[in-house]
């Protein structure tokens, strides 16, 4: 057998394995119950609001939950980022925000800037995401060609296991946006984001139980009802401050 049919061999068993893990995920998460749900929504955005690694964030990417993919909820986190507090200024410093919209079936993904609630608006899913224009036209910032890095990026998952590895949903958008970021800050010199994902307790796996493939890029911190759980030397090093 030569070295690319094993090859091919091993990324179709990881490909198995990936596909049992996400039936059994799936099944976990449609028999939880929708209270556990809600409450483990309110807990995990409640930490990560109070993480010093987000309150010190400048810019930030996240998802936008959506309910009928069973994500954990961020429509909380959205919405202290967005709104202005009563005396008229953001929560802690303002932050910018740029958030997904699907381009194609190709794994394509762009992060565009938006500034309220209101810039989102439903996809052929019903998944809410920013037109590529704002209401007077104007093309909105793509992360990818912002001047400034940025700092987080809260991402969604299936599962994920406590060596950081993440388990999608079989698109590779997240893979692929994140292996294009990194290659971004790396040629302009940046330090790279903090890479953490929310989770429910039940997606959570012990060390490497997630098969994995080159192009999967890993995360630096999970958030789940327990706590923050730092996997790298990144997330331990930022456990108190991004600067």
């Amino acid at each position: 057998m030569s070295n690319n049919d094993q090859e091919a061999d091993n990324l179709e068993s990881v490909f198995k394995k990936k596909r049992i893990i996400r039936s059994n995920v799936r099944q976990t998460l449609k028999s939880m119950d929708p209270s556990l749900r809600s409450q483990e929504d309110d807990i995990i955005q409640s930490i990560v609001l109070e993480a010093p690694w987000f309150k010190s964030s400048k810019r930030l990417c996240a998802y936008i939950s959506c309910s009928a993919l069973r994500e954990v909820d961020t429509s909380k986190l959205l919405s202290q980022i967005l709104s202005p507090a009563p005396d008229g200024n953001k929560l802690q410093t303002a932050k910018i925000l740029y958030v997904p919209r699907v381009e194609d079936k190709n794994s394509n993904m762009r992060m565009f800037n938006i500034s309220r609630i209101d810039d989102l608006v439903a996809n052929s899913m019903n998944i809410l995401e920013p037109a590529s224009v704002d209401a007077d036209g104007n093309a909105r910032e793509d992360v990818m060609h912002a001047n400034d890095p940025v700092d987080l990026f809260i991402l969604p998952g299936l599962a994920f296991d406590r060596s950081g590895r993440r388990l999608g949903r079989g698109g590779g958008y997240y893979d692929t946006f994140l292996k294009n970021y990194k290659e971004l800050a790396k040629e302009k010199n940046w330090r790279l984001p903090l890479f953490v994902a929310l989770s429910y307790s039940v997606q959570i796996m012990d060390e490497e139980v997630i098969p994995v493939t080159p192009n999967d890029v890993l995360v630096d911190a999970l958030v789940s009802p327990t706590g923050v759980i730092p996997i790298t030397s990144a997330a331990l090093g930022r456990a108190c401050v991004i600067e």
